[in-house]
Order: C-alpha cells, then structure tokens, then sequence
C-alpha cells in the first residue's frame, strides 16, 4: 500500500473528499513525526515513501494561538502540539469519528509499511490518539 492509497482509504472511511484527506492525513504524520522519539520516527517515515514531505506540507506549530501557548506552557511542548494537531483537524471541519477514522487507517498503513513494533511505538507514544492494531 502506498501513500496515495492510505489517503483514498482515509478519505472513504471518513467521508472526505481526497484534499481534506490528504490534508487531514498530513497533520496526523506531522504529529507522529513530532510526538514520537525521533529515532522511532525517522525509521518509520523511512518506510513510508512520501510521508515526510506530506507532514512537512501540513507542518503543526505548537506555539499556535493563546490555547496552545498554553497548554505547552502547562504540560509541555509535546502536548502543545497533540493540541496544535487536533485543532488543526478540527479546523479543516473534521468531527471526532471523522479524526479517529483517519488516525485508524494512517496506523493500518504505518503497520503495513513499518511493522507492528514499530506501530505499538508510535500508537504508545500518541495514548488516548491512536491505537496499534
């Protein structure tokens, strides 16, 4: 499965037309990529051709708004951009199920291409967000 394929995944089980989809599934990867331990990430956006260059296009900024310098403030830069990256969703007028269907199939792609110990790490590093299949 590659990149364009999790994209039109994401956009059926979500009901997003495939630009919201892509979009949708970029701030998710950019999250990943800076949520996980970097050694993690870097093995698992290896795997992934494609998936680096679609989180840096929708590259989360935890330093966004008063309610994710405060956050960051509170509970640390890591949290500031979970917080970033779920606003940034909900933003692009995405409802919760549509957000958990999206971050359900991104972790179906990065099992498939990365590997189940990988994807456990990613989904632990992320408690609460996604589950590892």
């Amino acid at each position: 499965m590659d990149l364009n394929s999790v994209i039109s995944q994401v956009a059926t089980a979500a009901g997003l037309d495939p630009a919201a989809a892509s979009k949708a599934t970029g701030i998710i990867l950019s999250v990943i990529q800076q949520e996980v331990d970097p050694a993690i990430a870097t093995q698992v956006f290896a795997k992934m051709p494609g998936a680096a260059e679609l989180a840096q296009a929708n590259a989360v900024n935890a330093g966004g708004g008063m309610f994710g310098n405060l956050v960051g403030t509170i509970l640390g830069r890591k949290a500031g951009v979970l917080a970033a990256g779920l606003a940034a969703l909900e933003a692009t007028g995405l409802s919760v199920t549509q957000i958990e269907a999206a971050g359900m199939k991104l972790m179906a792609y990065v099992q498939a291409n990365a590997g189940p110990g990988l994807a456990k790490q990613v989904a632990g590093s992320l408690p609460g967000i996604m589950s590892a299949s």
